[in-house]
């Protein structure tokens, strides 16, 4: 037997509300555990219907708007004061049980009624804590009313048995991006000597082009590898080809971007190495820290100032330890670890909050029934 949330309402005054309520808390429990009057079966009593629901429910949720104290019947009397008027029975069954909790649901600018203004039977009702729906903060109400309901429906039928959640290994795969960005340095940096046959870097059109193009593959490969481990092991990133793909295109920009600060840093104000290869790092950490955000707004801006941010962690490293690492070999160790450290910082930043998942608007309208409420 599935206990219900049962969603009592005066249809010309809040059939509307009642109506986008019941469709907004049946995504967040089980199925057929919120109930107004449209789902009754055709041919049954009305009224041993109703009242088997009120008896088998732990809530009803009294809609209250600003017709409902005073609405006519045909004859001009005012409904409240008919015992047999279904709003009246629904809520005296229930007020008199002392396992169902009541709230008045006021929307609409409605307020809670007096005591006086109500029949004996229902004055219990005004001495209910309220709550109020509006429509500018609709969902912050609804999801404030459904955390009281979950504490109330808590061990029923009516709660979704607990999701499994998938570990989030987005700190090990950070990790590993970075470890896959050092590691990947050395061999990415023989490919590009292989396939580059430079000299020395003077100012020539064709010596800073090959120095260029050295640095363009060396950071492609090492920010499409990085990248790909980190679409492979956090579900906060993009999926592994797209990452890889996002990547590599930043990668060669970063590349491009630290040999051109480097070269012009090198060859026309006349920085050492060291300071050339600090500058190159600073200038390259934006651009990679820009594939390694998730899809959220603003997270491009964040992730990047988190690579540049990198990137002067980067630049002190270099300071520190570029004359103990000397030679093509020592160059290779200090731009990977430049790298990976630019990878660690950019997306420690850009992964941190996880992409939004945003489930259907509204469910589909169910058709008013005929019974006159």
């Amino acid at each position: 037997m599935s206990e219900r949330i049962f969603i009592s309402y005066r249809r010309d005054d809040s059939r509307g509300y009642a109506g986008r309520l019941q469709s907004d808390l049946s995504r967040r429990y089980a199925n057929e555990a919120v109930y107004r009057d449209v789902e009754t079966p055709p041919g049954v009593d009305f009224g041993e219907h109703i009242t088997h629901l009120v008896d088998r429910c732990n809530v009803v949720l009294a809609i209250i708007g600003p017709g409902w104290l005073d609405a006519r019947d045909r004859d001009g009397r005012r409904r409240l004061d008919d015992p047999t008027d279904w709003v009246r029975v629904e809520l005296e069954r229930a007020l008199v049980r002392q396992d169902i909790e009541v709230i008045p649901v006021l929307v609409d600018g409605a307020q809670i009624p007096r005591p006086e203004e109500l029949p004996p039977a229902l004055a219990a009702l005004c001495r209910r804590n309220a709550f109020e729906l509006s429509d500018r903060r609709w969902a912050y109400d609804v999801e404030e009313l459904a955390s009281h309901l979950d504490d109330k429906l808590y061990g029923t039928s009516a709660i979704h048995p607990p999701e499994t959640v998938p570990t989030d290994h987005t700190r090990t795969a950070i990790l590993a991006g970075a470890a896959a960005a050092l590691v990947s340095a050395i061999p990415a940096d023989l490919i590009a000597r292989s396939t580059v046959h430079r000299g020395r870097l003077v100012s020539d059109f064709t010596a800073v082009s090959d120095f260029v193009l050295e640095k363009v593959i060396v950071f492609g490969i090492v920010g499409a590898l990085a990248a790909l481990v980190l679409g492979m092991l956090s579900r906060r990133s993009r999926e592994p080809l797209v990452s890889c793909v996002l990547g590599t295109g930043a990668g060669i920009v970063a590349g491009a971007v630290y040999a051109g600060a480097y070269a012009g840093g090198y060859l026309g104000a006349g920085t050492t190495p060291t300071s050339s290869t600090a500058i190159g790092m600073i200038a390259a950490g934006a651009f990679l820290g820009w594939a390694f955000a998730a899809d959220r707004a603003g997270s491009r801006v964040e992730a990047s100032c988190g690579g540049l941010a990198g990137g002067l962690l980067a630049a002190a490293m270099v300071g520190l330890l570029h004359a103990a690492l000397t030679g093509d070999g020592g160059h290779r160790v200090l731009t990977g670890i430049g790298v990976a450290m630019i990878v660690a910082v950019a997306a420690w930043v850009g992964l941190r909050v996880p992409r939004a998942a945003f489930g259907p608007e509204l469910a589909t309208p169910v058709p008013a029934r005929a019974m006159h409420r």
